[in-house]
């Protein structure tokens, strides 16, 4: 994706082989989303774009369709191919939301899996509707952590700060960015009668597997020292240990709209 006027955090790339094992988006919502989509047609091809390795991309194959996985970071894509040799109906792409590569009315569903903040809006959704076939749906997709209710997760946050006080969180701009898209696709050329979607889902997790998700994120680790990194996520650490949380809260939220 394009990214302007934003902090530039550490690479995708760097993170990629972590990102297998983070907790999979809501599937009460895909189904929610497939069964309007499949109103169009009984066999839609989707376009999952900034798919990551391809959580949401298999998920759906999972549920029968077949599609593309559109992801920028060639890293990304070598870690998604790698994990969807049993997926033959999702073709991977190596390229932007921006510039697909895609035809002209191909697709009867764009996706976009926690990456329309990344893109360029403008040029993103423009290309969207040119891929889009008449009717078709676009859709985007946000996969956070309960930051509102999840008290360990609160209290994790709550610790980081302390630690480094200055740091700016890449969720912020997001949550800020979350409000408008409702109004953004009722009010883009082409699109309307947008429905959101929310579901908030407790995870059970390890020790290891929180650390794991912790170790992916992107924001942290580029703001500060490797000593200070490593220290945070000794406290995330002795801090599971001792809270040993029954499961994690993680929200998704989608907001889909259909082409006029």
């Amino acid at each position: 994706m394009q990214v302007s006027n934003r902090r530039s955090f550490k690479s995708f790339s760097e993170v990629a082989e972590l990102y297998p094992g983070r907790p999979s988006y809501s599937r009460r919502i895909l189904r929610m989303l497939i069964d309007q989509v499949k109103s169009l047609t009984e066999s839609p091809t989707f376009g999952d774009i900034g798919a990551g390795t391809g959580a949401i991309a298999y998920s759906l194959a999972d549920m029968g369709l077949s599609g593309y996985a559109v992801e920028p970071d060639s890293q990304m894509v070598a870690v998604g191919q790698r994990l969807g040799q049993t997926y033959p109906g999702v073709s991977w792409i190596n390229a932007s939301g921006e510039c697909t590569g895609l035809a002209d009315d191909s697709l009867d569903w764009v996706c976009y899996s926690t990456s329309f903040h990344l893109a360029n809006t403008r040029e993103a959704l423009r290309e969207s509707m040119r891929i889009l076939r008449p009717r078709g749906f676009f859709t985007i997709t946000l996969h956070l952590p309960d930051y509102e209710t999840d008290p360990f997760q609160l209290e994790i946050e709550k610790k980081i700060r302390d630690i480094a006080p200055a740091i700016e969180r890449a969720i912020t701009p997001v949550i800020g960015q979350m409000r408008t898209y409702e109004a953004l696709l009722n009010q883009y050329p082409g699109l309307g009668n947008c429905i959101s979607l929310d579901a908030t889902e407790a995870v059970s997790m390890t020790e290891a597997q929180y650390i794991e998700f912790l170790s992916g994120a992107r924001d942290i680790p580029s703001q500060v020292p490797p000593e200070v990194w490593h220290s945070i996520l000794q406290m995330a650490a002795e801090t599971f240990r001792r809270s040993e949380p029954a499961s994690l809260r993680f929200r998704s939220t989608a907001w889909h709209a259909q082409c006029g």
